[in-house]
């Protein structure tokens, strides 16, 4: 409208002032629009967060480069990064910024995410708004980035957590020689008839002058399954997100301590998956199927964590014996279960000493409190254990009084 009224102006009165007015205003009207439209055109934005993961209490920083490769300078941009509030600074379900762009520019802006809760999580989109040095015109996109990040539960040694005095867990020794480990050379002896040529050293045969056979410890590997009760029903309410909590941070660790020592380690539990939580959403139960699929192997550790930092208790959970009586028939013999539940029940305890009279080993991790107390502090080579736990607050006051 503005625009019309100079131009009338201009044809009616024909003043050298009136001219220059309408034609600033042309100028304003027709450039800005068309110097947006460019450097939009040959605008580039990247999120690099480095890793898809991070462990509960650890940061990430996370870089966005900003790319103006057009010949005309960016004058105002303004950027809105969406992330879940989880993550975020003080609760922020948004970052912004505001900068310019010369010609040909690039930059980098960064910001911290923060492991605060264990999870699921979607980054983006990204937001950007783009503004003529008037500010008259302004245009708006949204860039379809997205980026998924897992934060893992809290890891601790399994000393912190009291559990010391675990049975032996893996591979053990065995007085049979079918169970030989050809992994582990005890030693060397004598070539004697019907010995396979496979077991000669030829090394040492060469420095002996003599037919050497490799001699293997005879060892059994133990596979050892974690199953984990999450059963809402189970807890007690007054104290459940903590002891929850607390729970899924021992089977975290102990698929960590057992991981890293290359032995297999499998997990199932009666709780639900959640979906990945946004800027926009937060969890929710992504199906109700129970987690059995995870079988004892070894390597596996990752996604044991992945596993537990999107799985969540629930009220339908089925029955935590139903489930342990499944895992049961598809673990070989002589393996380990390791139950971690609230507190160690009548029906557990009959359970477990079935599954010792069948040829397992159980280790019962309790969370809440234990009935049992004759089976706390047993040697570690006894087929039935018991494990208390501390609760989160007294172990959180142990690693203070470390760091101290």
């Amino acid at each position: 409208m503005l625009l019309w009224l100079a131009g009338i102006a201009a044809f009616l009165f024909r003043g050298p002032f009136i001219y220059f007015i309408f034609y600033l205003l042309l100028l304003i009207w027709l450039v800005p629009p068309y110097l947006l439209r460019k450097t939009q055109s040959s605008l580039r934005i990247y999120r690099d967060t480095g890793s898809d993961a991070m462990f509960f209490g650890e940061k990430m920083t996370v870089k966005i480069k900003v790319e103006n490769n057009s010949r005309f300078p960016l004058v105002w941009l303004k950027i809105k990064e969406a992330c879940p509030r989880q993550l975020g600074s003080k609760g922020q379900s948004k970052i912004n910024w505001v900068i310019s762009l010369k010609p040909g520019e690039t930059r980098i802006l960064e910001y911290t995410l923060r492991g605060s809760r264990r999870g699921a999580y979607l980054v983006g989109p990204c937001q950007m708004e783009l503004g003529d040095i008037f500010g008259l015109y302004k245009t708006k996109l949204e860039v379809q980035l997205f980026d998924f990040i897992t934060v893992y539960p809290r890891v601790k040694p399994i000393e912190e957590l009291g559990l010391t005095s675990l049975q032996p867990l893996g591979n053990l020794r065995h007085p049979q020689k079918i169970y030989e480990d050809p992994m582990k050379i005890a030693g060397l002896r004598d070539y004697q008839p019907g010995d396979p040529p496979k077991r000669i050293s030829w090394r040492a045969t060469a420095r002996q002058e003599r037919l050497l056979v490799k001699e293997y410890e005879a060892t059994m590997s133990l596979d050892t399954m974690v199953l984990l009760d999450l059963d809402t029903n189970a807890y007690n309410p007054g104290r459940f997100e903590a002891t929850k909590e607390l729970a899924i941070t021992v089977a975290a660790s102990l698929a960590v301590h057992l991981d890293a020592r290359r032995q297999a380690v499998g997990l199932a539990t009666n709780g639900v998956a959640v979906a990945e939580a946004s800027a926009y959403s937060d969890f929710k139960t992504l199906d109700n199927s129970n987690l059995e699929n995870l079988a004892p192997r070894k390597g596996q550790g990752k996604q044991i964590l992945e596993a537990l930092a999107r799985i969540e208790a629930t009220p339908k959970a089925g029955p935590f014996l139903d489930l342990a009586s499944r895992v049961k028939s598809r673990l070989p013999w002589g393996s380990t279960v390791i139950f971690i539940v609230p507190r160690d029940t009548d029906d557990l305890m009959t359970f477990s000493q079935s599954l010792v009279m069948s040829g397992y080993r159980v280790t019962i991790i309790t969370v809440e409190g234990t009935r049992y107390r004759e089976y706390l502090g047993k040697a570690s080579t006894s087929s039935l254990l018991i494990h208390q736990v501390r609760e989160e607050d007294e172990i959180s006051a142990l690693e203070r009084k470390r760091e101290a």
